[in-house]
Formats: structure tokens, sequence, C-alpha cells
């Protein structure tokens, strides 16, 4: 969104430089129409300025798009919008002054000092370049305060001492940052060093043409305007050829994409004019037939998309062989997939070694690695879509160049998509071995469970009824004391023993069905319980799960959410039996909890869920579905 929005002040940019050219154009034309051929197209007799303003405006616009965030590109655009606005200006005055427009005294006074800001911008390019930021942040900020007290005392107070030393600090300024882009040169290596070569050598004579223009200020006009043309003009065109040559600001593939085009529009004309030429030769004398146009609309369209690719590609090759070998790689791939990973292809492809990509799941509604892993995304990763759905989020480091990223992900694709795929079935697996390696700890915690309330109760009963009946028979006393202590015993064993089968599964479910079971459980719990359950049959491990899943809600209502009434309904509709629970306690169960984690995973087993909400009013509800067909 923010790069959109850095487009549109572009081309707005843009837009108000080119209106202001066209009333340049226009007043010179007035002023050749009233016999006034003194003044060129932007106010003095020299071609310099066209070049200055061509060259900076082009670079502008281009770094602009390119690198919205890069502020070089801004400032080529002020620099060749103060250069039209300049030219507007004199000729505003120029033509005013036959006419007596309003204001023309005015405007001849900013227009003799707009040169001010050619300095200050001038000197901000110098020292923000290659990478946006001074060398030496404090001269850029003491340039650009001197500069701007300078153009505001010569608008409002002209002639006051003092003028002199501002323009003299400010071309200092200026000169400065000529020297800051040499000790950049000095002090780079290989690309870089050859991208800022052509700048370099253009800021040599800087201190030569700043002085001449201060010498030549009132007196030599001609002097004046080689001098400043010397760095107007060098500067922006030095930075044009090293966009062109050698990629600075990395702009390549703004340029090769113009290229493509411009040479892809060239084919699709051609053939268009080919095609109606041809068809009304043979149609004949029939002008008004629409049947040569729609000809040639439908082979340009059909032409349209090879001819864009292989342009595209070709030019590729020439201006931008990074953004070439990346695709290729790439593409190369998804026609023959290797053993690689198609993570570990696009780090290859992009010099990325940090590079991830997370995996949408539609039925989950969550990210996940290529292992199955949940993951976390940021806003700023690359998303690739399929229409009306997401596939994949691919995060790349600050480092890479995010449209090429974005190239190369669209490229990948098809291959996102069957990792994603994968991704969706390693996330089952692993909820799969989560779910196993929980009812298994489970089942071993039930059995140790069980074997301690065995060991601790009916075991130890019944190991004390041996030994006593042992020592009566030994000990010769009367056996019928003896047999009322063993029969007492026995009744506290089978007593321990029903308890314990409490939290098994009843011989009742197997024997009359689910909905007896849970009614012969609500006759024996310290609070009412509402039972509504269907009369079918459904299979043994259905109908144990169903007994859990009730057991479970209703001992977390009765333990722990204080409530005071139970509703119980089971249905069964499209092959699907769920089980409602809902109690009137305090709510809020947590639905990872042992317990309702426990059931959750038996429910998942057989192909069913479960879930857990609170219920309006207070209370909570436990939803179990499980197939029964």
């Amino acid at each position: 969104m923010e790069r959109t929005s850095s487009r549109y002040f572009a081309a707005a940019a843009c837009g108000l430089t080119a209106a202001v050219v066209a009333g340049v154009v226009v007043l010179d034309r007035l002023l050749a129409g009233a016999g006034r051929n003194d003044l060129g197209l932007f106010g003095v007799n020299d071609l310099s300025f066209v070049v200055a303003f061509a060259s900076a405006s082009s670079v502008g616009t281009v770094l602009a798009f390119k690198r919205p965030s890069h502020p070089v590109g801004w400032l080529f655009l002020a620099l060749g919008g103060s250069i039209a606005l300049s030219g507007l200006l004199e000729g505003y005055a120029s033509y005013g002054g036959l006419r007596n427009w309003p204001a023309t005294a005015q405007v001849i006074a900013v227009s003799e000092e707009l040169f001010i800001p050619w300095f200050v911008l001038l000197a901000l390019i110098l020292q923000l370049t290659p990478t946006g930021r001074p060398l030496w942040p404090r001269v850029a900020a003491l340039t650009v305060a001197v500069g701007t007290l300078w153009f505001t005392a010569s608008l409002l107070a002209p002639g006051i001492p003092g003028q002199a030393v501002l323009g003299e600090l400010t071309a200092a300024g200026l000169v400065a940052g000529g020297f800051s882009l040499l000790v950049r040169f000095r002090r780079s290596q290989g690309t870089e060093r050859r991208q800022l070569l052509w700048l370099a050598v253009a800021v040599v004579p800087l201190p030569v043409f700043v002085a001449l223009a201060f010498y030549a200020a009132d007196d030599h006009p001609v002097l004046l305007a080689i001098a400043t043309s010397g760095f107007v003009v060098l500067i922006p065109i030095a930075a044009g050829l090293s966009v062109v040559k050698y990629h600075l600001y990395d702009v390549e593939r703004v340029l090769s994409r113009a290229v493509t085009y411009l040479l892809v529009s060239g084919v699709l004309v051609f053939a268009f004019a080919a095609v109606v030429i041809t068809a009304g030769r043979v149609i004949g004398g029939r002008t008004d037939s629409a049947i040569p146009a729609v000809l040639g609309t439908a082979v340009a369209v059909v032409l349209a998309g090879p001819a864009y690719r292989s342009f595209q590609e070709a030019v590729d090759r020439r201006f931008n062989r990074r953004r070439f070998d990346t695709l290729r790689v790439v593409r190369d791939y998804v026609r023959e997939p290797t053993s690689q990973g198609v993570e570990e292809v696009l780090r290859g492809a992009l010099g990325d070694p940090g590079l991830r990509a997370a995996y949408w799941v539609d039925d989950r509604e969550q990210w996940v690695t290529q292992a199955g892993q949940p993951v976390d995304t940021g806003p700023d990763e690359i998303e690739v879509r399929r229409p009306g759905r997401a596939v994949a989020r691919v995060a790349v480091g600050p480092a890479v160049d995010r449209d090429l990223a974005e190239a190369a992900c669209g490229q990948a694709l098809p291959e996102l998509e069957n990792a994603g795929l994968r991704a969706a079935i390693s996330l089952q697996l692993v909820e799969v071995q989560e779910s196993r390696a929980r009812i298994a700890a489970a089942q071993l915690t039930e059995r140790r469970r069980i074997e301690r309330d065995l060991h601790d109760g009916a075991q130890q009963r019944l190991l004390a009824l041996a030994l006593n009946l042992r020592a009566a028979q030994l000990n010769g006393r009367a056996l019928p004391e003896a047999v009322d202590r063993a029969i007492a015993e026995l009744q506290g064993a089978v007593g321990e023993l029903r308890e314990l089968a409490n939290g098994l599964q009843p011989a009742l479910l197997s024997d009359a069905g689910l909905g007896a079971a849970i009614d012969d459980l609500a006759t024996r719990l310290p609070l009412p319980v509402e039972v509504h359950a269907t009369d079918q049959r459904f299979p043994a491990p259905i109908e144990a799960t169903a007994w859990f899943v009730v057991c479970e809600a209703i001992t977390n209502a009765v333990k722990h959410a204080d409530a005071t009434r139970v509703d119980v309904d089971l249905t069964a509709a499209a092959g699907v039996l769920v089980v409602r629970v809902g109690d009137d306690g305090r709510g809020g169960a947590d639905a990872d909890g042992s317990g309702l984690r426990g059931i959750a995973d038996r429910a998942e087993a057989l192909g069913g869920s479960l879930r857990v909400t609170d219920r309006a009013g207070g209370g909570t509800i436990v939803t179990g579905e499980l197939p029964c067909e």
C-alpha cells in the first residue's frame, strides 16, 4: 500500500512538471507572436537548461517509481521541476510585462533567485548518493538550513549585509557534497565503484564551476550560464548514464520493463497494421467494414502474451542479468522438479539463506511450516495467491530485492501449492502423532490409577480377609465369627470395586444402549440431569466415546463449574451422532485440560471432533460430533 501511494505521488509530481513545461511552451509561443524572440524555452538562449531539465526529470521519474523510499529520486524530480518553474516564471514576467499582468514584479524577483534551490538540491543529491543516507549528516542539515535562509533573505530583504556569506556557505555545501561523493568513490569497490565513476568525474570540476558562477553573477551573463550549466547539467547526465550503464540506484528492472513494453508495442502496432492493410485489400473497396480492425485486434491479442514473454526474457538477459538468472533457475525447477524443496531452490536463486515459507491450510485456517508445525506470519511477508485464496507466505531478508523475490515466488507458485498440500498432510500426521501420544499417556496414567486403587483398596481388603481366615484356622477360633468378619470385608471390597468400575464403561452400555446407560448415570448424580437421547444403537466404539464425552462433561460441571443443572442431548442425523452436554455453571472451561483434551483425542481418532464453548448467560457447552456410518 505504501509503495502504491508513493507511485501515485510520483505520477502527480511528473504530471505537475509536465503542466509547468506546457505553460512554458505556451508562453514561449505567445512571446514569439508578440515579437519577443530573445527568450528560449526556459528563459535563456541555451539548450543546456533544456538538457538539465530532461535529464533530472527522467532520472527522478525512474527512481521515484522504482525506489520510492530513496530520497534522491524525489530530489531529482524537484530539481527538474524547479528548472521548469524558472522558465515558467521568466516567461510570465516577460509576457506579463507586455500585457500588464498582475504581480509581474514579484514574479521577476522570485525567478531571479530561483537558482538558489538548485544549489541545495544538487548538494543533497551528491551527499545522499548512492545509499540514501548522508556521509556527514550535520553538513547536509547545515546546507539545507543555510540555503533556505539565503533564499528567504533574497526574497524578503534583498541587499542586506550577509547575503554574500550565506551564498558562499551554500556553495560550500554543494562542494562538500561533491567531496563526500569522491570519498564514497574512494572507499567503494566492485560494482559500486563503477556506479559512482561517472558522477565522481562530473564533480571533480565542481569547485571551479561554483567559483565561476559567483564571479560572473552580475556582470558576465554568458559566463554565468556556462558555469551554472557546468554542474546543473553534468550531474543529472552523469547520474542518468550511471543508471543506464551500471544500474545506479538499482533501477535496471524499470529500464528493462520500459524497453520490453516499447518493443512489444512496436510489434503489436506493426502486426495490427499489417493485418488491417492485408484484410482491407482482400475485402476490396468496402471502406465501412469493421472486419480488418477486428482481425487486427484479434491478432494483436494473440501475440501480446508470447511477444511480451519473449522480449522480456531477451531484455532481462541483456540489461538485468540478475533477474534473468534468478527466474530461469525457478522456471527450470518448476518444469522439472528435483529432490530439492521449493524453499531450498528459492534460497539459492535469491541468495537468501534465511528465506522461509509458511503454507495456508484452509480447513484448519492456520499457517504451517512444510513440516506441519503451526507458525506465525508477519505483515511484511510476500503472500502468494491464487484467485480467491492464499497459497503461501514467504519471508525474505531486508537485503533481497523485494520485486525480484515477488517475481520468483510467482514463478514458483505451482511448487508452492504442492508444498502446501504436503504441509497439510504433515499437519495431520503431526496431530495424529500428538493425539496418539496423549492417548497412550492417558491410558498409562489410567492404568496406573486403577492399579493403585486396586492395590490400596480391594486388594488390601482381600489380603486381610485371607490372613484373618488363616489365623482363625490356625488358632482354632470359632469359624462363625471369622465368617461374619469375612462377609463384612467382602462387602467392603465389592463396594470399592463398584466405585472403581464407575469410572469405566458400564455393562449397561453394551446391554441396553447409550440412552439407558446415561439415564442410569443421572440417577446417581448429586444434581438434576435432564437427558434427551435417541433410542438408536451405534457401533460399540462410537457409544463408548459418546459415554466418555458425557461423563467428562458432567464431571467438570460437578467438580469445577458449580453447576446446579446439566442437560444432555444425543441426536443422530446425516450419519453423525451429536453429543451435547450443557451446564449453568460459571463457564470458562479449558479445552486443553487433560480431561477434555483426552476425550477430544478419542473423538478425533474416530474421525470426529469436540468443541468447548461458553453458553450465553453463563455455563459451558461441550459438543462432540462422531461419524456413525
